[in-house]
């Protein structure tokens, strides 16, 4: 799993799920348990509403994740790859960068918290979709806005996974350079990446794990654990330095290639209808949305901290290579390696799927999908070895789609949704300050993406600081 995950990031249920074709644009399951409902404003509900909710509540008792688990799902998707680029990231924002962390989480939180309420209305509105579908947010689109709302989440949420899954091949491929390096010197970032893209491309062939509660545990042990390392090297290494912490004025472009670093690291809103899918108790999504980011806020917030007034402009892109050599640091490069991996292995997965789909690929074990699966294991090499510094690819997805994703759709959708009439749907009434808080989030969603995205793009085909592909001659 993120969110990212992902934040964070696994989005793994949805190897699951199987097509049916039977309703457009999502794909259901072959068993699920009714769902609960009552997120959002409402000011009137009519009898029938009430006796669809309180169906719901009573077959929603059944197994699935409880507020715990479910946001342990929540926070192991969001944690992992961001976290290491952080530190630079608020570095380059400068002090503000630390509010931007902290405002960033809360408008996120709220993101997630209106798809919950979005997927409540989809419920009580149609109960073809109480059975748990494979993809919610794009159902959510469709129901709002129409088919193009449908494929466009859908395109955002394939780009994110599809960006997070190369940004986790080559933060792997640093880890193991780092790792090696008393061993192997000569081998460079590069080679390691073609070498763990061979060592998962079988993986890939045979899906993702059945057990989902599995990894995400491990998903947020495993970065929970590297950031209590991380700080604690940061704070030997404070002690030790008594030079003063170099810190500079950067321009608007390091800006908001900041903000789009800073956004990937809640990239997980794409997966938070999933995961109330799979709740027994869907009305509480809501606690698990808070418990989920508290818990990535304290993981977040004092490495991001620790690597601005501690390493200032000398930390790294990844955090981990600014730290000094001890045996904590070896063991958060452990830990960061094997999330990275599993993390990698769930990411790609959705993606694999569509184009399985697209492509009619059999869901059974077969030539055709390990074909498939390969060829797109190859793509994302290409991508790796063409724009080896992870970061640049960091900031364009967190710019754009999960902009997107986080910050403009939750908000959006809800608000058509509640506005939407139906002869024996509850009327919704809206707040005027929680309408108008919504639509700033959409403004600086939008303004804020595109000048990320902008500085993005510029950043990566920019002479002087493209960097050269791994595969063009010396």
């Amino acid at each position: 799993m993120s969110n990212m995950s992902g934040k964070g990031k696994g989005f793994g249920n949805s190897a699951r799920y199987q097509s049916t074709g039977s309703r457009d644009p999502i794909w259901t399951r072959v068993s699920g348990d009714p769902g609960n409902q009552g997120l959002g404003d409402s000011s009137r509900t009519s009898a029938s509403a009430e006796k669809i909710q309180l169906q719901c509540s009573t077959a929603s008792h059944g197994k699935g994740l409880n507020v715990t688990s479910a946001a342990v799902f929540i926070a192991g998707e969001m944690a992992g790859s961001g976290v290491l680029a952080l530190p630079r990231a608020v570095v380059e924002a400068g002090w503000i960068g630390l509010v931007l962390l902290i405002v960033f989480c809360l408008n996120a939180a709220y993101g997630g918290s209106r798809l919950g309420a979005c997927w409540a209305i989809i419920e009580e509105r149609y109960p073809e979709y109480r059975d748990r579908v494979r993809n919610p947010y794009a159902t959510i689109g469709y129901r709002a806005v129409g088919r193009w709302g449908s494929i466009l989440v859908s395109a955002c949420i394939q780009f994110t996974l599809f960006g997070a899954g190369t940004v986790y091949l080559q933060l792997s491929s640093t880890i193991f350079q780092d790792l090696m390096n008393d061993v192997l010197p000569q081998v460079g970032i590069c080679v390691w990446f073609i070498f763990i893209a061979l060592l998962l491309v079988v993986p890939m062939w045979l899906g993702s794990p059945k057990d989902f509660w599995v990894v995400g545990i491990g998903a947020l042990l495993t970065t929970a654990f590297a950031c209590v390392f991380i700080f604690s090297q940061m704070v030997i290494d404070g002690l030790h330095n008594t030079e003063p912490v170099p810190v500079k004025n950067h321009g608007f472009g390091s800006f908001f290639l900041s903000f789009g670093t800073i956004l990937f690291a809640f990239g997980g809103a794409s997966t938070f209808p999933t995961i109330q899918n799979d709740m027994a108790e869907k009305q509480h999504f809501s606690k698990s949305i808070l418990i989920g980011f508290a818990t990535i806020m304290a993981l977040y917030l004092p490495v991001a901290a620790g690597g601005y007034f501690i390493y200032g402009e000398a930390v790294d892109p990844n955090v981990i290579l600014s730290l000094g050599h001890s045996s904590l640091v070896s063991m958060a490069n452990v830990l960061m390696a094997i999330h990275l991996i599993l993390a990698f292995l769930i990411v790609i997965n959705p993606v694999c799927q569509e184009l399985e789909e697209i492509f009619q690929v059999p869901h059974e074990f077969c030539l055709k999908r390990c074909i498939l699966r390969t060829i797109m294991m190859c793509i994302m090499v290409f991508v790796g070895e063409t724009i080896p510094k992870f970061g640049k690819i960091l900031s364009l997805v967190g710019g754009s789609t999960i902009t997107l994703l986080t910050f403009v759709f939750p908000s959006l959708f809800y608000m058509i949704l509640c506005d939407q009439k139906g002869e024996e749907w509850p009327q919704r009434h809206i707040p005027l300050y929680k309408r108008v808080y919504m639509w700033e989030l959409i403004i600086i969603g939008l303004v804020g993406g595109s000048a990320s995205t902008y500085n993005a793009i510029l950043d990566i085909f920019s002479a002087e600081s493209m960097a050269k592909p791994c595969y063009w001659p010396l």
